[in-house]
C-alpha cells in the first residue's frame, strides 16, 4: 500500500477525528522518513511491512489505546535497539534500520544501540514514540496504578522481550519525607 492509500483507509473508517489525526500523523512520519531514503515525496511512498493490515491496527490500535485511557502524557524510557541486520523487502539491512534512524532523528530522539543481535525498535515503534513521547528516561516521582505487558516469541540474549505500559500519576510529595531537604 502507499501512503495515500493508507491515509485514504484512515480517513474513511469510523475513527474520533483525535484518533483519525493522530494515526495519520504517525503514518506522515514513516512515509517523511521512508520518502527521504527512497527520494520520493511521502505521498508516493509505497510501504511494504508497514503498509501490512497488521501495521495498520499496531498503528491505529495504539491511537485508539490512548484515547481509551483519556489521551494522558507520554513518558518513554531511553530508547535501546540492538545490533547487527534485518530483514525486509529491501534486503538485508544494518540495524537501527534506515526508517527508524530517520524517525527518531527527526524527533531529535536519542538512541543506544546493545550487543542483542536483533531488531528492538521498528519503524512504527520509532514513529509512535516521535508521536506521543514527551521526554524518555527513567520513571521519576511516579506512582504507577496499572500495568500492562507485552511479551515477544524471540528470545534475546541479553534483555527479556518484553513491552512493559505502565499507566500512573505523579506520586505526591508529602511534606515530612521532604523536611530534611528544607530550612524551616
Amino acid at each position: 500500500r502507499t501512503h495515500a492509500e493508507i491515509r485514504s483507509l484512515i480517513q474513511q473508517a469510523h475513527l474520533d477525528p483525535w484518533v483519525r489525526d493522530r494515526a495519520l500523523a504517525v503514518f506522515q512520519r514513516i512515509a517523511v522518513a521512508e520518502g527521504k531514503i527512497h527520494g520520493v515525496p511521502p505521498d508516493q511512498v509505497h510501504f511494504h511491512e508497514v503498509g501490512a493490515i497488521d501495521s495498520i491496527v499496531d498503528i491505529v490500535g495504539a491511537c485508539l489505546a490512548l484515547d481509551a485511557l483519556g489521551r494522558p502524557r507520554v513518558l518513554a524510557s531511553k530508547v535501546v535497539e540492538g545490533t547487527g541486520f534485518v530483514r525486509c523487502a529491501h534486503g538485508r539491512l544494518p540495524l537501527p534500520a534506515p526508517a527508524t534512524l530517520e524517525i527518531l532523528a527527526a524527533r531529535g530522539i536519542a538512541l543506544s544501540q546493545c550487543e542483542e543481535p536483533h531488531e528492538m525498535v521498528t519503524p512504527t515503534g520509532a514513529a509512535l514514540l516521535a508521536e506521543f513521547a514527551e521526554s524518555f528516561g527513567p520513571l521519576t516521582g511516579f506512582s504507577p496504578t496499572r500495568v500492562g505487558y507485552g511479551l515477544g516469541t524471540r528470545d534475546h540474549h541479553t534483555r527479556p522481550n518484553v513491552l512493559r505500559a505502565v499507566l500512573g500519576e505523579p506520586a505526591a510529595t508529602s511534606a515530612a519525607a521532604c523536611d530534611w531537604e528544607t530550612d524551616p
